[in-house]
């Protein structure tokens, strides 16, 4: 409807995006454009389809290689082979499991020859100013103002050529073999990619007047398309682009009751007839809807509170939760740049290293000068960046392995990833003033950055939206597995075991855990504390006793990297063959060589690595890594999985191996599941009313949260019987007076020490030079609660400066008295709730001459988990009263115990002292903080500190 304007005037709309912060990606919108009709739930039956691989996927995987290699090594063109043997390396389990046409590397080599021909020949002769070394590989664009983000094949750097590729089949119909007719859907994802960028480049009309755009039908010897703008095609793609986001907020809502009712039908909206809809596409709809149907009242109200819950999710994750802070990836727009680097969310002001820039600043274009003196391009597969003058203070949320946004931004603006094309990267390495990124996208060449000259660089969290893709699909994947295992998923049939079976090892202490792991048939619960050794005595020795069948085969899996790495190192000392799943991004360099690809490339044919795959008894990878190889399934049978942070999972992340299946029966035959419900659960967006389960059937089977792991589900019904569960109770980790109250709060009092020698040993005599009260006191208690006042003046909420000096005060001590046995890694770990202390406490530590800062970890406790350190200190940080709830957010109550689970990981991670900081008269007004400040005053492990020092209190 027209808008009246203040001074009378109206304006009519040309355009309404609805919802815009929720990206919808171009080619999911081009997906849902089919012959019968513009819908989305064309995007629904998808998000339910199995994709399996074909010969006609796996070609155009290897076709967009093919353009890639060709852009690279242009005009003399790629060597087949070589492009071959990278695409074995990188897709193995697809071709394993993938009959190949007799003609594949045929049509393969004709693809290469027509790109070659497009490339070298074609654009130059049809696009005056086109330069193939000006190109940008994949780089990818994101316009909160359209809705919309998308990842271009081909992009001349000034705009001018965008180019899509399809290795399939073109429209129709055609009137010459040789000559593409461009589809409908093609055409629409070009039309939004140009969209953007004309919108991106509107105060810029020499960067869009010329675009030109093709399309590039590589199966075909005229194989490049030229693609006008069509306004009416352009404007009917955003109307099926607003559905989509419509469809998106109505399943996280309302739910997914529709597809109870949704036939192949209702998405032919222009009624086609065609014998292509007849005969192909409303089958398979057909097929995708089916089990569903077929699924009893129960499995089907199972899955439809599951889809609800994962969409819901996803779109939080996308459009942000007004309840948190820096949440969602509209952030990376809607959030200041100042709210941004204090949530350690960017870093910004960073200044290209490698590849070296040149002189200048950012321009439309590349400098030819360069081309004419002879300098041959470089492709670029890592990028180095320096930081500028705010150096990496440790409060920023990035980890190796993060997959990141690169950009340039101009000095003197803020940075800003709506306004400029983008790389994705994985974060390498951070150190010595330099980040080091791993493009996702190898570039042809080096000026693609170096001719930025002085731009600065920004890099933000990129947001996978592929991610959310299996956990959909996990559901399906439950609809379609075995009766018996469904079964055993609802509860509708015990678990069974066999007594009758015996060890074949000897594992000491831990024989019965082991026997009775061995005797679960469908599986078993091992519920690992602290320090009680799960992974390396409750993971290992049920490995070691299933190994000793000859044709046992074992998938060990992890939800972190971390804890992947741990598992491979034990595997590795103890010398056993496996091979690990996963990217050599995240895999620390001594397990590299067990990676999935280096077994790959180490393989003579698709044969050898199908023998090496199958006579290898042991697969590792994260629960993602797994779950994102599925055709590891329809290789390789394994009679034992082992999951390790169950507790951690949710319920969808761990379905798809549950429900896998291999030759028509479970594709993993028991399961393990390690983990512990009273450490901290997995991260959700949602709150505990919006992931509540109301259907009593769902309760019935002991589903009421849909925020708990299958892990603690199962634990519900059956962390009674010995048969199915076994808790772990001997801990080697804490000396016995740090064990003393976590034990008490939240175990009842069952775990027991080792005990090892540091869990025993009394106290070391003071030293000599120790006059100073504090320093008496740090050093004559192996835990202390030091009872801090709140900062005179408030910074912020989330800094406090008081407790920040006085944990200074602490490692500067320590670093003193222990002089070279001090090591940063091991002899100390800092604990504190929000990103902002952690740059007050490292400011702190400088200004009291500690050394080797950067080494000494400071975190939140959610990334300490599962580490541990001889000293801890935990700073509470909190000033105010509503903060509090923020620290227990992770508190429940079990058998009269109120657990509280974040303060239990931070107690756990000390092995010799224990330092808690923070305002014992705030922290009371919590029961279980004010039961810990009891505990230590009652021995005499409480002190205040004041301005003239610590003052030992009852």
């Amino acid at each position: 409807a027209p808008v009246l304007l203040a001074d009378g005037e109206h304006v009519e709309a040309e355009l309404v995006v609805y919802e815009p912060d929720y990206l919808v990606d171009v080619s999911a919108v081009a997906a849902c454009a089919e012959d019968y009709g513009d819908t989305p739930l064309t995007a629904l039956i998808r998000r339910l389809t199995p994709h399996d691989d074909t010969d006609a996927t796996l070609l155009g995987t290897l076709a967009g290689q093919l353009l890639d290699d060709e852009m690279r090594h242009a005009p003399d063109g790629a060597c087949y082979e070589d492009s071959v043997s990278r695409f074995f390396r990188y897709k193995p389990l697809a071709l394993l499991t993938t009959p190949l046409e007799a003609d594949f590397h045929q049509r393969a080599r004709q693809q290469q020859q027509h790109i070659r021909r497009a490339l070298c020949h074609t654009l130059p002769a049809t696009v005056p100013g086109f330069n193939l070394r000006h190109a940008m590989v994949e780089p990818s664009f994101f316009s909160e103002a359209l809705g919309l983000q998308g990842r271009m094949d081909f992009l001349q750097w000034d705009g001018r050529v965008i180019m899509e590729q399809k290795s399939g089949k073109c429209g129709y119909p055609q009137q010459r073999p040789d000559v593409p007719v461009v589809a409908r859907k093609h055409y629409i994802q070009v039309l939004l990619y140009v969209a953007m960028l004309r919108h991106l480049h509107g105060a810029r009309p020499d960067m869009t007047h010329n675009m030109q755009a093709f399309l590039l039908y590589s199966r075909y010897a005229e194989s490049l398309v030229a693609v006008g703008y069509a306004p009416t095609l352009a404007f009917e793609a955003m109307r099926l682009r607003n559905r989509m986001a419509g469809m998106e907020h109505h399943l996280a809502t309302a739910g997914y009751g529709l597809l109870c009712t949704l036939t192949a039908d209702r998405l032919n909206e222009n009624r086609c007839q065609s014998r292509l809809w007849r005969e192909w596409q409303r089958p398979a709809i057909e097929q995708t809807l089916t089990p569903l149907r077929q699924a009893s009242p129960l499995e089907r109200a199972y899955c439809l509170r599951l889809l609800t819950f994962i969409s819901r999710e996803h779109l939080l994750a996308k459009t942000g939760n007004a309840r948190k802070e820096n949440s969602g990836f509209a952030a990376t727009w809607h959030d200041a740049i100042d709210d941004k680097r204090a949530a350690g969310n960017i870093y910004d002001g960073l200044h290209m290293v490698e590849p070296a820039p040149q002189a200048g600043g950012i321009s439309g274009e590349i400098c030819d000068e360069c081309a004419e003196n002879g300098d041959a391009p470089r492709t670029v597969t890592h990028v180095v960046l320096a930081f500028g003058e705010r150096p990496d203070d440790g409060m920023s949320n990035f980890r190796t392995g993060d997959i990141v946004l690169l950009y340039p931004y101009r000095p003197g603006e803020e940075p800003d990833v709506r306004r400029t094309m983008v790389f994705r990267a994985t974060l390498t390495s951070i150190r010595d003033g330099h980040i080091y990124l791993t493009l996702r996208a190898e570039q042809t060449d080096a000026r693609v950055f170096t001719t930025h000259g002085d731009a600065l660089w920004a890099i933000e969290h990129d947001f996978m939206e592929a991610s959310y893709a299996p956990l959909y699909l996990s559901v399906q994947h439950f609809l379609t597995a075995p009766k018996e295992r469904r079964d055993l998923l609802m509860m509708q049939r015990r678990p069974r075991t066999d007594t009758t079976l015996r060890l074949r090892g000897r594992y000491g202490d831990f024989d019965t855990l082991t026997l009775r792991a061995r005797q679960a048939r469908d599986l078993f619960l091992i519920v690992g504390p602290p320090g009680t050794g799960k992974t390396s005595y409750g993971l290992v020795n049920t490995l070691r006793e299933e190994l000793h069948d000859a044709e046992a085969s074992v998938l060990l899996m992890a939800y972190t990297n971390r804890a992947v790495d741990e598992i491979c190192s034990k595997l590795a000392e103890a010398d056993l063959p496996f091979i690990r799943l996963g990217s050599a991004a995240v895999c620390p360099p001594p397990y590299r060589r067990y990676l999935l690809a280096e077994q790959a490339t180490a393989a003579a044919s698709l044969a050898a690595m199908k023998g090496v795959l199958q006579r290898t008894p042991i697969v590792v990878g994260t629960m993602t890594a797994v779950t994102g190889a599925a055709a590891l399934f329809a290789v390789k049978h394994f009679t034992l999985a082992i999951i390790d942070e169950a507790s951690q999972i949710l319920e969808p992340h761990i379905l798809t191996p549950l429900s896998a299946t291999h030759a028509g029966r479970p594709a993993i035959d028991r399961f393990v599941l390690i983990g512990d419900h009273k450490q901290l659960p997995a991260v959700v967006q949602q709150t505990p009313r919006e992931s509540a389960v109301e259907d009593e059937a769902l309760r019935a089977i002991g589903l009421t949260d849909c925020r708990l792991s299958l892990f603690e589900r199962l634990l519900h019904r059956y962390g009674d019987d010995p048969a199915v569960c076994y808790t772990l109770t001997r801990q080697g980790r804490m000396h016995h007076d740090i064990a003393l109250f976590p034990n008490q709060a939240f175990y009842g009092g069952r775990l027991q020490t080792v005990p090892l020698p540091h869990q025993e040993r009394p106290l070391p005599p003071i030293d000599a030079t120790a006059t100073a009260p504090a320093e008496v006191l740090l050093q004559s208690h192996r835990v202390l609660f030091l009872d801090v006042p709140l900062p005179p003046v408030a910074v912020s909420d989330k800094v406090n400066t008081t407790e920040a000096a006085i944990i200074a005060a602490i490692v500067a001590r320590m670093q003193r008295r222990m002089g070279a046995a001090f090591v940063p890694q091991q002899s100390v770990g800092i604990i504190v709730p929000y990103r902002h202390q952690i740059a007050a406490i490292r400011h702190a530590m400088e200004r009291e001459g500690v050394t080797d800062v950067a080494d000494i970890t400071i975190d939140t406790v959610e990334r300490y988990q599962g580490s541990q350190r001889d000293t801890i200190i935990y700073g509470f940080t909190v000033q105010r009263h509503a903060q509090l709830d923020f620290l227990t957010e992770h508190t429940f109550t079990e058998d009269g115990m109120t657990i509280d689970r974040k303060l239990n990981v931070a107690m756990t991670r000390a092995r010799e002292h224990l330092y808690l900081v923070g305002h014992a008269p705030l922290l009371a007004h919590i029961d279980t903080f004010a039961a810990l400040i009891d505990f230590c005053r009652a021995r005499h492990a409480f002190c205040r500190v004041t301005p003239a020092g610590f003052v030992a209190c009852r």
